[in-house]
């Protein structure tokens, strides 16, 4: 595979955020634009990249492998709660804080940065095997995730269906066409094809946008927080893979799960610290810290396991 390629996508992902943190700081895009593009995004063109990347012909190694990454993932969530509580009781922070650690440690952005990554390093399966990912992930997310801001634990007001949301239901609805071996109508694969591929670019833009509300000034100061991204986006991946290495996990899954376990904090840390009146500003800077590490850590990663 040719690593200098590799890089080269990579990069291009990292300019995408450049030039949406650009584009936001100067004004062009405002706030209502982004909100209207985040939406677009998760009800209609991410939904639509996923059922497209579904469309493949199974064998018995592919199902094989999706089975292994659904187990694997819920056994990482398992093992990403117990080590994220662990770890926060090592640090002397506020509590409010603690919870913005756990939700960094625990929930990557295996969605808007995870999936266009997978692509990039594997167009064959790649986006496919990400966005399986996406199962676990919002189950965790809409029971564990969510609590984990709610300090009265009666006052747990959402509603589980909000799991249910565009993204999981075209999992659903690419599986079942996986599975039953249907096709879409050519016009209808076509505009689907079509709207899937523009999640990457506008995908990049939301979170260079959503790094423009950090104050920078003293951001690097905090040493904690420095340490929680290292943890994060080094360590914490450096162990997925070698349990999935000593477990002879076949390469592409290791690799796929490896490079989401590795991925920066997910963005519904600073939505739900916002709803439930949590640490807005020390999970906005979470979400800075990591992503702009892992524009180093990323490639360092991708080096080591393809």
């Amino acid at each position: 595979m040719d690593f200098q390629l590799i890089i080269g996508q990579i990069v291009s992902l990292f300019i995408l955020i450049f030039i949406g943190y650009y584009l936001r700081k100067i004004n062009y895009l405002n706030e209502n634009n982004m909100a209207a593009i985040s939406k677009l995004l998760m009800n209609l063109i991410l939904p639509a990249m996923i059922i497209s990347s579904l469309q493949m012909e199974l064998n018995k190694n592919l199902i094989s492998n999706m089975k292994t990454i659904l187990i694997y993932w819920f056994i990482f969530y398992i093992f990403l709660i117990i080590t994220a509580n662990l770890i926060t009781k090592l640090f002397s922070l506020p509590k409010s804080k603690k919870i913005i650690v756990k939700f960094l440690l625990i929930f990557g952005n295996i969605g808007y940065m995870g999936i266009p990554v997978a692509d990039a390093l594997l167009p064959e399966n790649g986006l496919a095997y990400a966005a399986l990912g996406l199962i676990p992930f919002n189950i965790i997310v809409w029971t564990y995730g969510i609590r984990l801001f709610i300090n009265d634990s009666d006052e747990l007001d959402f509603n589980f269906k909000s799991m249910f949301n565009n993204g999981l239901i075209a999992i659903f609805i690419g599986l079942f066409l996986m599975i039953t071996g249907l096709k879409l109508p050519l016009p209808l694969e076509s505009a689907v094809d079509m709207l899937g591929n523009a999640t990457f670019p506008l995908s990049m833009l939301v979170i260079g946008s959503s790094l423009e509300k950090i104050q920078l000034r003293g951001i690097f100061t905090d040493i904690n927080l420095i340490v929680f991204s290292i943890i994060k986006l080094l360590i914490i991946p450096a162990a997925a893979f070698l349990v999935l290495f000593y477990f002879e996990v076949d390469n592409q899954v290791r690799t796929i799960l490896t490079l989401q376990m590795g991925m920066p904090a997910a963005s519904y840390g600073v939505i739900f610290a916002e709803i439930y009146n949590g640490d807005y500003t020390y999970a906005a800077k979470s979400l800075f810290v990591s992503t702009l590490f892992s524009a180093l850590t990323i490639p360092v990663i991708s080096y080591f396991i393809i």
